[in-house]
């Protein structure tokens, strides 16, 4: 804390009334609660009484006693140390005495006022308030928070082209506030709210949306915004964004509204000009597109005359002198139509134009036929390629067996290019992951290899490994970019990892959808199989055989193991996939007076599941609302017992389920229904 000098006396203790210390005593507590210094002067300008903090405020020396001391004298040490910044202090002083001995005028209403600087950097604001009874009082207060947050507003306000003004709903005018007025006022913009009404100020279009926009926000008092056209100090049209906050008065009626504007005419430029370029290069890279798919067509139609011909001269004509020259035309003819093919895909793919065909067909088939289209070009460049299918691909699923056939081939293709004198093992096989089937086809090869630089760019359209590849091995460049978007749009994706010396590794992710056909025919040679072993062995009666079951569960596999632990044993099984065909059969058979006497719920299913299918069933207030449920999935959650009746389940089986569990669950489910009866 700066330390006033020594010099300075303190007069004689100056004597005071009884009223008058009451009256400081008063200050005194008012400045403790409000946090602001008081300082009392005489009209000789010395100090009669002063509080604690204008010692703190002022970081005056807390030890001396300034009773009597000249206030002036005070100020000249705080000049000398800087306080009020450069230039003369005695200057300074004099001035200051002139402003304190200058007459009260009546029309001054508002206490005078000056701001300072601290040694420690804090700002202070000194208030002169008008003489009375031969005393002045002077207020003082930090303000250095105040500070710092005005000019953070004033650069704020500045930086981005924005300013606010006050509405108050009283006087239906715009004003503003405070410090920032006589800035504010100068801006072009919060002068025309000022000045201005309302449907004055912006175009008419945009005062009708605007306003109803108020009048809904104004009805719930919630904040509004809005972007509106107004005319600028040059009659130019700018936009101007503005956020209105509502000013809500204890009794929850709105007073008013704080306006913040910006104007945002040059972003909105930026983004209509942004917009046209996007247009632009759209337009122009749809116009490259068709011009390249013309082209295509243009090249292909004579380029399957030269192939034709060629493929006819070779089987015709035995001359050996002739015939490598015709292989050699026919095999530049075919990788000019590799080349057309190749765009003519990358234009179709570019403008979306590619349709997908699923059905019915083999994967087994599909990687087959392309590992044995590149045999013959495998044997002529020295590779071994060997082709392996795992026992777990299915024999059928739905897919488009000719695009995943394209993706096999640019794969095998690549493979066979790169790996000269080398080895290729491609593999198909399933992967679970995320509760889903994946079929899995493997593309390895012990060929050329890539660096990091090389493996990030294989996907890129009109890229190659390095600028040497089309020399040495010809291509587009298009056949990883165009696998890459096919699998994608079949729903699968392609990864690949890669070392250079050492080889490539790609592979194919397609989630499985399962073909019914091929469920049912698995189902009918189940059934037929388990008709057979049962065949002359008919089961005793047992207590189960009257039982009418429903299976729910989008699972055909799970759908045979049930029916066949049960068929022998109870009067019927029926099957639903989902918790809707589930509610569907429960309300035919009641209607045909044929209730089923259990139903086994999965818990997992599409369009609904078991849990959503419970509660239904359970809210239904239908004759079959309290029908047995037991919950027969491979969730580890759901296999609590607990939290199945939690939901309305009568009891639980975790799959995979045997028999003796299956009839143990009915046991429980049906002593419990059987307790209920006698309790009733």
């Amino acid at each position: 804390m700066t330390s006033i000098t020594s010099d300075m006396k303190p007069a004689d203790h100056i004597p005071l009334s009884s009223l008058q210390s009451l009256q400081f005593e008063w200050l005194s507590r008012l400045s403790r609660m409000s946090g602001m210094g008081t300082l009392v002067i005489d009209s000789s300008l010395n100090i009669v009484f002063y509080d604690k903090a204008i010692i703190d405020t002022l970081e005056l020396n807390v030890s001396e006693d300034l009773r009597g001391v000249c206030v002036l004298d005070v100020v000249s040490e705080m000049a000398k140390r800087g306080d009020f910044g450069p230039g003369d202090p005695d200057v300074f002083i004099k001035i200051l005495r002139s402003e304190f001995m200058k007459p009260v005028r009546a029309e001054e209403h508002e206490p005078r006022s000056m701001n300072f600087l601290t040694p420690s950097g804090r700002r202070v604001q000194f208030r002169q308030d008008l003489e009375m009874d031969g005393f002045f009082m002077l207020s003082c207060k930090d303000v250095t928070q105040s500070y710092i947050e005005k000019h953070a507003l004033r650069v704020a306000l500045d930086s981005s082209n924005s300013g606010y003004v006050i509405y108050d709903l009283e006087t239906k005018k715009f004003g503003v506030h405070g410090d920032m007025g006589q800035r504010i006022q100068r801006d072009a913009i919060a002068s025309r709210f000022i000045n201005q009404e309302m449907k004055d100020l912006m175009h008419p279009d945009d005062y009708k949306k605007l306003k109803n926009v108020w009048r809904l926000a104004h009805k719930n008092r919630k904040p509004w915004d809005g972007t509106f056209r107004m005319m600028n100090e040059k009659a130019e049209t700018v936009w101007v964004k503005t956020q209105a906050t509502p000013q809500i008065s204890e009794s929850g009626r709105v007073t008013g509204y704080i306006f913040f504007y910006t104007e945002v005419t040059a972003q909105l430029r930026i983004q209509d000009d942004l917009r046209k370029a996007i247009e632009q290069s759209e337009k122009a890279l749809s116009a490259k597109n068709a011009f390249l798919g013309r082209l295509s067509h243009e090249i292909r139609t004579p380029m399957n005359a030269v192939v034709g011909i060629a493929d006819a001269l070779i089987h015709h004509n035995g001359n050996p002198q002739i015939l490598p020259k015709l292989e050699l035309i026919q095999s530049s003819a075919e990788k000019i139509i590799r080349i057309v093919d190749e765009s003519l895909e990358h234009t179709k793919l570019a403008e979306a134009k590619i349709q997908l065909a699923p059905e019915a067909a083999s994967p087994r088939e599909a990687i087959e036929s392309v590992c044995a289209l590149w045999e013959q070009k495998a044997v002529e460049n020295n590779i071994d390629l060997n082709c392996r299918i795992d026992d777990s691909v299915p024999q059928s699923i739905v897919f488009d067996s000719h695009r995943y056939e394209q993706c096999l081939n640019n794969l095998i293709s690549n493979a066979v290019k790169f790996s000269p004198a080398g080895k290729i093992q491609v593999f198909l096989t399933t992967l679970q992951k995320g509760g889903t089937n994946n079929l899995v086809a493997v593309v390895k090869d012990s060929g050329i290899g890539m660096n990091d630089v090389q493996l990030n760019n294989l996907f890129e359209a009109y890229t190659q490994a390095d600028e040497t590849i089309s020399g040495r091995f010809g291509g587009t460049g298009l056949g990883m970019n165009i696998t890459k978007q096919v699998i994608e749009l079949m729903g699968g994706k392609i990864t690949a990892k890669s070392e250079l010396g050492t080889g490539t590794v790609i592979a194919l992710t397609l989630p499985i959808q399962e073909d019914r056909r091929e469920d049912d025919r698995r189902r009918e040679t189940s059934s037929g199989l388990v008709e057979q072993m049962l065949e002359g062995a008919a089961p005793p009666a047992s207590d189960y055989a009257k039982l009418n079951i429903l299976v729910v569960d989008d699972n055909a596999t799970n759908h045979m193991v049930v029916t066949s632990l049960l068929e022998s044993m109870v009067a019927n099984i029926d099957i639903a996939e989902n918790g809707v065909e589930a509610i569907q059969a429960i309300e035919r058979a009641e209607a045909a007076n044929a209730q089923f006497d259990v139903v086994l719920m999965d818990i997992h299913m599409p369009l609904m599941d078991g849990i959503e299918a419970t509660l239904a069933i359970r809210g239904s207030q239908q004759a079959y609302t309290d029908i047995p449920i037991i919950a027969l999935t491979a969730d580890p959650q759901y296999q609590q017992r607990r939290l199945c009746k939690n939901i309305g389940m009568d009891d639980a089986l975790a799959k995979p389920v045997k028999l003796i569990e299956v009839l143990g669950a009915l046991d429980r489910v049906f002593a419990k229904q059987d307790s209920s009866v006698l309790a009733a």
